[in-house]
């Protein structure tokens, strides 16, 4: 709501007078500082100006065609309710990847998929009537239940589906035994054969991929221990509320392939686990003594049945110009999925859909616009440049990796992947971005360096966040392809906004005033990469992207 001020003349002429008494009594000292940063300012002014003249006239008209008009178009339709929060799978999935494959059409990309624009696959789903779900535990003459609301079973972790029951189980009035996690190595056959350990696992870091993955081989570990010894199952804590909320019933998506892929942790056989969430649940486990116990836990699970579903990432080829280089490629990506709807809700009077309008509803606009205006280009830049839309990345990068493993253009010449993630909203948690993107992993190889020089020419400001560039480089859809050993990156705006992962992550709060300045600069980076003849490298000086080194190593035959 906007507000007016009046302001009573003789205030007005009180308040000019002491504005002139002020400006008379400037010191020599104040003056110079003032006109030196006049100076500066003039200078930066003439620096942006004399890079902007420096950018090809042919570019630069391409990159005026980034409107934010016609990305508000695109993302008030992406982002809509109509389209239910675009989970994997979901039909409002499909709906989104039907309109970006109509304007990767409309743009005049080239089909990439194994079904035109689109690159399918066929996975399933995995579900249990969870009806017949029954748990509960007796201790002291009474017994406590647990609905399946309260439940989770296994893990899923980037496709792999990890320590779930495999069929019917079914255990009744089982011994119990509360352990410590970090104290299972000290367990005997004779202490744990035949009963249920209960315990609390270690929760597990955002934003710290290498922590995150050994937690989760301690976790496999100790399960592994726990069967070896003759556990049927684990029963793991978990004190927070809401992360259960969806019950162990919904349908859990299965990539086919995961079986033939070895596990993250090895081939041993693990206890089933069954997490029980919730501060009611954590008191019941506080009030079990540690140790053996009279308690004793009764339990069904009923076993999974698959449905067959199809999930698809979108492509489309702007063919480069070069006889040579256009066989070499530059991805420009970003995901399409979402979160879906909330449940437990009452779409009559509370808000449901995950919008997801930043997340990543504003990176797959970008695309599209990018896509839109660097087609009309005459002549087009030296190498091929690939648009991809990801489904799944919300589950665990999901549509990323199962392109890396299945490519449409070859990994070894896929020179760099630019990634689009979070690039509308500005109100960034740490106050607002306008006028500057982040880029992830910025020093691990020259492309961040590159996005930089682009930026100065578009009046945007690419830079590496002191301690989120690295820690949000696993995070996102980059991570598939970097693993591969392809130079591959992400570009946000905000990295914390007040309605991520929430369903006020809408439209109307992106700042498509700042996103059309932003999209303008990456696509200037990316047409700097995909023109030169040098194509990005991995940095061999940074430790922290030795693993990268290596794997483009690996994928060159070097």
């Amino acid at each position: 709501m906007k507000t007016r001020t009046r302001i009573a003349p003789a205030l007005l002429l009180l308040w000019l007078a002491a504005a002139g008494a002020h400006a008379q009594t400037t010191t020599p000292a104040a003056a110079a500082r003032k006109a030196a940063a006049q100076t500066a300012s003039k200078a930066t002014a003439q620096k942006a100006s004399a890079q902007q003249r420096a950018v090809p006239a042919p570019w630069r008209a391409a990159l005026e065609r980034v409107s934010a008009d016609s990305m508000r178009g695109h993302l008030s339709f992406i982002s809509s309710d109509l389209l239910e929060g675009r989970n994997t799978p979901s039909r409002g999935l499909e709906v989104a990847a039907e309109y970006i494959a109509a304007q990767f059409r409309r743009a005049g990309l080239e089909p990439l998929g194994d079904d035109g624009y689109f690159q399918t696959a066929t996975w399933a789903l995995a579900g249990r009537d969870m009806s017949g779900f029954r748990m509960s535990i007796a201790s002291g003459g009474s017994a406590a239940s647990v609905s399946a609301e309260r439940v989770s079973l296994g893990t899923s972790v980037a496709g792999f589906n990890l320590w779930s029951p495999e069929g019917d189980l079914a255990l009744k009035d089982a011994g119990l035994l509360k352990v410590d996690f970090n104290g299972g190595a000290a367990l005997a056959r004779e202490q744990v054969a035949g009963r249920v350990v209960l315990t609390e696992l270690p929760e597990l870091p955002r934003g710290d991929r290498a922590r995150a993955l050994q937690l989760l081989r301690d976790e496999n570990d100790f399960l592994a221990r726990m069967h070896a010894l003759g556990s049927p199952l684990v029963v793991a804590f978990d004190r927070a509320e809401g992360r259960g909320g969806r019950g162990a019933g919904q349908p859990r998506l299965v990539d086919p392939e995961s079986g033939a892929r070895p596990s993250f942790f090895g081939d041993a056989p693990t206890a089933p686990l069954v997490t029980v969430h919730g501060a009611e649940a954590a008191r019941l486990f506080d009030s079990l003594p540690a140790g053996a116990t009279s308690a004793t836990l009764t339990l069904r699970v009923p076993a999974p049945a698959e449905t067959p579903i199809r999930v698809r990432n979108v492509a489309g080829l702007l063919r480069g110009s070069d006889p040579a280089l256009r066989e070499t490629y530059v991805i420009v990506s970003a995901h399409y999925d979402h979160l879906g709807v909330r449940e437990p809700c009452d779409r009559q009077k509370e808000d449901c859909v995950y919008n997801g309008a930043n997340d990543d509803g504003s990176g797959t606009v970008g695309v599209i616009e990018m896509a839109s205006a660097l087609s009309k280009l005459n002549p087009r830049p030296r190498r091929s440049v690939v648009f991809l839309a990801f489904f799944g990345e919300e589950k665990g990068l999901l549509g990323s990796r199962y392109y890396g493993r299945h490519p449409l253009v070859p990994l070894a010449r896929t020179v760099a992947q630019v990634n689009l993630e979070q690039i509308g909203r500005t109100d960034d948690s740490e106050g607002p971005q306008v006028g500057t993107a982040a880029v992830t992993g910025f020093d691990y190889s020259d492309i961040g360096a590159t996005l930089e020089r682009a930026g100065e020419a578009a009046g945007v400001r690419f830079y590496k966040h002191p301690t989120k560039s690295d820690a949000y480089f696993s995070r996102s859809d980059n991570q598939s392809l970097a693993d591969a050993g392809v130079p591959a990156h992400t570009v946000g705006v905000a990295f914390e906004f007040p309605d991520y992962h929430a369903v006020g992550d809408e439209w109307p709060k992106v700042d498509f005033a700042n996103m059309e300045r932003v999209v303008r600069a990456i696509a200037l980076g990316v047409l700097t990469v995909a023109d030169n003849p040098q194509e990005p490298r991995w940095n061999e000086q940074n430790p922290k992207a030795a693993q990268y080194v290596e794997a483009w190593k690996k994928l060159h035959g070097r």
